[in-house]
């Protein structure tokens, strides 16, 4: 939606933090709670447990992995600059499937180890962004590729999945993020008008898609329907709410 256009001010890194601690947050919350099922208390409670330890593990491979990453891609020289970006690519693989192996969150892990490598000097650093810029630019349109691929747009009326999903989304934008995300920012010194556009930003995207299809291959109850209300969010979230982005950012 912003195109090559970036936030400035203390607001963009939020909004950047935020999308960043959103998506394996979302990821190992929907895991644990697909884990415990329908049962509450004590089942719950372990579903909690599990998540802050999968955040746990996650953060603390993810600074290692990181670091060790930066390290050797300073020490160790490769015979073709094409090479340097595949290098970092099998870094980020190894450190996923150590944060995973470890029953930690992979995303997390691999998020963390993406912002200690932006801030460091490497060489051939500006070809490994632009690669990976491209393989993330590809991997979302890929996700809503299988989007469109999974959902009958004609039969969204009829589940019901339409009206539930347009409340939702109205309700997150206007209602529950506006207010819980308010009171987070008391304490954060920004003017007025960033304080509006961080409420107005959350977008969804990609991971909510990704959490819908686990609900399609666990086998839950009504998994058609809550699919549809999911799809129904997420594009108004990217309609809506992110075709105005650029309208609240310039007012």
């Amino acid at each position: 939606m912003l195109g090559r256009r970036e936030v400035a001010g203390r607001s963009g890194t939020i909004l950047e933090g935020e999308a960043g601690a959103n998506d394996p947050v979302g990821i190992a919350l929907m895991a644990s709670l697909l884990t415990a099922g329908p049962a509450l208390g004590l089942g719950a409670v372990g579903g909690i447990a599990d998540e802050l330890l999968q955040l746990a593990v996650g953060g603390v491979v993810g600074v290692a992995g990181g670091a060790l990453l930066v390290r050797f891609m300073r020490r160790v020289p490769l015979p073709s600059e094409g090479l340097y970006p595949l290098r970092v690519l099998a870094g980020g693989l190894v450190i996923y499937g150590a944060a995973t192996v470890a029953h930690g969150s992979g995303f997390l892990a691999v998020f963390i180890a993406g912002i200690l490598l932006g801030d460091a000097r490497a060489p051939y650093k500006g070809e490994v962004e632009r690669f990976h810029g491209a393989l993330a630019s590809l991997a979302e349109i890929v996700a809503f590729l299988v989007l469109g691929l999974t959902v009958g747009l004609h039969t969204l009326p009829h589940a019901g999945g339409l009206w539930i999903g347009l409340g939702l989304a109205v309700l997150l934008t206007l209602v529950v993020r506006p207010l819980l995300v308010g009171l987070l920012l008391v304490p954060v010194r920004l003017a007025w008008g960033e304080r509006l556009f961080v409420l107005w930003a959350g977008l969804k995207g990609a991971v909510p898609i990704l959490l819908g299809s686990f609900l399609l291959t666990t086998g839950v109850p009504d998994a058609s329907r809550l699919y549809a209300v999911i799809v129904v969010v997420v594009a108004f979230s990217v309609i809506v709410q992110g075709g105005l982005v650029p309208t609240v950012a310039a007012r």
